[in-house]
């Protein structure tokens, strides 16, 4: 499987980056590094992941790929044959966030 990530995903990774940098780079650069390795696995276990309960009410059947107990990789399949990475989710965050994430990336 093909695994592709949105625009606002990308952002968000990179925000984390950003944010961590600032204090530390090397665990910034860990931390970037290992989401984008965990993501990867996705090509060859979409179904890795539990689906996310919080985004049920979405059309599609969101899962959270969870990254060092603090981020949540928030993707869907599509097709069988694409992973749609949406959103980098800090899980320290209201869970609220996520939700209004992904409403925001279904009205664009």
């Amino acid at each position: 499987m093909k695994v592709l990530w949105t625009a606002f995903a990308e952002s968000q990774l990179e925000g984390i980056y950003d944010y961590i940098q600032v204090k530390n780079q090397q665990a910034a650069a860990d931390i970037y590094n290992d989401i984008l390795d965990e993501s990867a696995m996705l090509a060859h276990f979409p179904r890795m992941a539990p689906i996310e309960p919080l985004l049920s009410e979405f059309p599609e059947v969101y899962r959270s790929l969870v990254v060092r107990r603090n981020y949540k990789v928030v993707y869907y399949i599509e097709n069988e044959t694409i992973v749609y990475v949406v959103s980098v989710f800090d899980c320290r965050q209201a869970p609220q966030k996520l939700k209004d994430n992904i409403n925001i990336r279904t009205k664009n």
